[in-house]
């Protein structure tokens, strides 16, 4: 029998059940089993659909991304197999996923280029531009800055509700966490670090007397570099990209996004949201903690809402 598990995520509100639910009997989808619950003051809400009568199951996860999206909730939509693998290994984007913010354009704003970095940036995360290319190009506006001015910056930018109570207890569960950005390594030295992120990686501003020189060390261009990353990092600890777990928001996120176990896009781009498994319009980072199935959340609820159907 084909199976779908939905997982949807979010702060209680009217319409949750009803919207997901409408999406479902759309496209024949039969719900054998629910559970309702709370994670961390979050309303959680499993759905075990039946697929046999479902003509087209690629339109049904589609639209119930966009009814998820629409209503401001997570949505997950994974095959049985899927949801019930273990997962051992999850990376994050920086920008615009663990900081609310995109430190580049914070800091362009010190160097009063704000308005020419911002639109680079933009035309870089969907996908108009070349990720290299627009990060270059960026760069040389920022030369001159001194860096104890990024430094100082670095220390002050937001990052995303729940992210530390987050990393806090993926790290409790025996998660490896890595930070994978296309940013730069002041500023994700220092989130790492504050975070407590097991490994991160970045790109190495050019420094020369203190200032920057307009120049950087690429290494992390696009989504095939960053998946590399991932890639190398899973290998070094025996773990296959199936039993990884990816999160970001941007056109250089998607190639790791397709790639692993489990893709979440966190509040998505257009791009990013056709190619994830799960998607997130919720500004609380805690949310993908309850898309975390077949592992140390919830193992035991998936194997008795999976179990429920089959006497």
């Amino acid at each position: 029998m084909s199976r779908l598990v939905v997982t949807v995520v979010g702060y209680d509100r009217p319409g949750i059940v009803a919207g997901i639910a409408e999406v479902i009997a759309k496209f024949n989808g039969n719900i054998v089993r629910a559970k309702a619950s709370q994670l961390l003051g979050l309303f959680v809400m499993t759905l075990v659909v039946d697929l046999a009568r479902v003509l087209d199951q690629e339109k049904l996860v589609e639209e119930l991304k966009q009814k998820g999206l629409q209503i401001g909730v997570g949505v997950s939509a994974e095959k049985e197999e899927e949801f019930l693998r273990t997962k051992r290994l999850i990376a994050f984007d920086m920008d615009g996923t663990v900081l609310d913010a995109e430190a580049i354009d914070e800091i362009a704003k010190l160097a009063g280029v704000e308005k020419e970095v911002a639109e680079l940036t933009k035309k870089a995360m969907e996908g108009l531009i070349d990720f290299e290319y627009a990060l270059r190009e960026r760069v040389k506006l920022l030369k001159g800055l001194p860096v104890k001015a990024v430094e100082e910056l670095a220390d002050r930018l937001p990052i995303v509700r729940g992210v530390d109570e987050m990393i806090r207890t993926l790290k409790e569960m025996g998660f490896i966490t890595v930070l994978i950005t296309g940013g730069f390594d002041i500023v994700a030295k220092r989130v790492a670090e504050k975070l407590g992120f097991d490994y991160w990686f970045a790109n190495k501003l050019g420094v020369e007397n203190g200032k920057l020189n307009g120049e950087v060390e690429v290494s992390i261009s696009g989504g095939s570099s960053k998946l590399e990353v991932l890639r190398r990092v899973a290998e070094a600890h025996g773990i296959d990209l199936e039993e990884c777990i990816a999160v970001g928001d941007g056109a250089n996120d998607l190639v790791v996004i397709e790639n692993v176990g489990l893709g979440i896009g966190f509040r998505p781009k257009p791009v990013v949201e056709k190619g994830a498994k799960a998607v997130v319009n919720v500004d609380d980072l805690r949310v993908i903690l309850a898309f975390i199935a077949g592992g140390r959340v919830r193992k035991d609820v998936a194997q008795e809402l999976l179990r429920g159907k089959r006497r």
